[in-house]
């Protein structure tokens, strides 16, 4: 087997990142406006930008909260304006405005407590001090809890004891409030993709405008032929889990033209995710022109941007012309690739890598475009003795070393049949906030048939700690 270093990162994680330009007072003053509600990966990202995007950043950072986009006016970022004004007023402490202190945050981000116990201390307390209190939250619309409630102390300072690891918790609560998380800060050419764009590239998620028969679709699901469907996922720069999915259908009865280069069938592609409670939290749609196969079979992608969670995602491809259409339904279990450590996305088996300098956003595979490259994956997992298939992966956040301010992985992957190595890549060095590699191709000839697993092993140097990814396959 032999790697081949493919230099191209997923778009998404923004791999040809500007130049930053230091901070003026106006952005450190509006980076402390919104500190109580800001990811750390999005202060990272607005820190590293030039001065002329960082406005562009501050209109997508409100437009990701927008829990409403058709209506003019961002409700969230005027009820966020009235919290903060309203823990400044109650919970400042000596040296801190309280939308900066932890009662104050949290306050801003779920509202009135459900109760409040007072801790009185021992002993006399400071002229305006406070008490330690013990707030409790009961479940609530974005929110809920295991068991139902959930306890949160602070002390006199309105601050959570470190020990309860109080920062994560704020932030995984601070994420609850992006309800718009298709709309990433992604780089393109140096410079920041500005907000009016992002929405004319397709992913209109919450309440965008659909083809009338994509909507009909949506709200009247049918299958006019077989469509199967399968997911993949990759993490996005600001830590939310891109769903990279493939629909299939089998000879479906849609309108078929003769090109230069095959058959291809114009089409629709339209998915939309909704959460555990029935709410649609991403819609996204796009027109394709993915080629028919020999066997009357066509295979389209489709995208999604969502925090981790259970989904029940509709994916459907329909023919505008005849209005014949498929949709098919599946639970997606998202996960979290943006746990504090290293995480590796699910391994992919791709049957090509093309080089494109620009993406075209017909193409059936528009979703797996990968900087100027696209990858073709592999529908299945079942291969045969004639396919060389490659390997794709790709790891994050492997630990810096405090001493050096460096990070240090080694990913290896490995074919087994039975538990045993039958072929193995060159071990592959990382030393930066993300790995990714296409490993391949591989002749199966020679393998035989039977059951395999692909593992990527990587080894995070640094945490010294070894974390695997594996991916069954079968070569028929």
């Amino acid at each position: 087997m032999r790697t081949r270093y493919w230099t191209g990162a997923f778009f998404l994680l923004a791999a040809a990142a500007p130049a930053a330009d230091k901070l003026d007072k106006e952005s450190k003053k509006w980076l402390d406006e919104v500190a109580p509600i800001m990811l750390p990966q999005e202060e990272r990202i607005f820190r590293d930008l030039k001065k002329e995007d960082r406005a562009e950043f501050q209109k997508i950072f409100w437009a990701r909260r927008d829990p409403a986009p058709d209506t003019p006016e961002n409700e969230f970022q005027a009820e966020y304006q009235k919290a903060r004004a309203e823990a400044d007023r109650r919970f400042s402490v000596p040296g801190r405005t309280g939308s900066n202190t932890d009662c104050g945050r949290l306050f801003i981000l779920l509202g009135e407590p459900a109760s409040i116990k007072r801790q009185p201390s021992e002993g006399s307390t400071s002229p305006g001090g406070r008490d330690p209190e013990v707030w409790t939250y009961r479940d609530r619309p974005r929110v809920t809890f295991s068991g139902g409630e959930a306890q949160f102390a602070f002390d006199a300072d309105c601050q959570m004891p470190q020990g309860a690891r109080s920062g994560e918790q704020l932030v995984r609560l601070a994420e609850t409030r992006v309800t718009q998380p298709h709309l990433d800060y992604r780089v393109d050419g140096g410079r920041l993709v500005k907000l009016e764009d992002l929405h004319k590239q397709g992913a209109m998620q919450g309440g965008g405008k659909l083809d009338a028969g994509a909507a009909a679709l949506l709200k009247a699901p049918r299958q006019d032929f077989p469509l199967a469907s399968q997911a993949n996922y990759l993490k996005t720069q600001e830590g939310s889990t891109v769903v990279l999915g493939l629909a299939r259908a089998e000879k479906p009865t849609v309108t078929v033209e003769e090109t230069a280069g095959g058959k291809r069938a114009p089409v629709i592609v339209v998915a939309q995710a909704s959460d555990e409670s029935g709410r649609v939290v991403a819609v996204t749609q796009q027109e394709a022109t993915p080629e028919v196969a020999a066997d009357g079979s066509l295979i389209v992608s489709y995208r999604l941007v969502l925090p981790p969670g259970k989904y029940n995602v509709h994916a459907g491809v329909l023919d505008p012309k005849t209005q014949k259409a498929s949709l098919i339904s599946t639970t997606l279990d998202v996960p979290n690739l943006d746990r504090g450590e290293l995480s590796i996305a699910p391994l992919l088996i791709v049957d090509k890598v093309d080089a494109q300098e620009t993406a075209d956003p017909k193409d059936a595979y528009a979703a797996y475009a990968l900087g100027k490259s696209r990858i073709v994956p592999h529908y299945g997992t079942t291969l045969t003795a004639s396919d060389s298939p490659s390997f794709f992966y790709q790891f994050y956040d492997p630990k810096v070393d405090e001493a050096t301010g460096k990070r240090s992985a080694i990913a290896k992957l490995t074919i087994l049949k039975d538990g045993k190595p039958v072929a193995s890549a060159a071990d592959d060095p990382f030393d930066q906030p993300f790995g990714t590699n296409v490993v391949g191709p591989v002749p199966l000839a020679k393998f035989g048939p039977g059951k395999y697993v692909a593992q990527l092993k990587v080894r995070d140097t640094v945490a010294a700690k070894d974390y695997v990814q594996e991916l069954p396959f079968e070569v028929k």
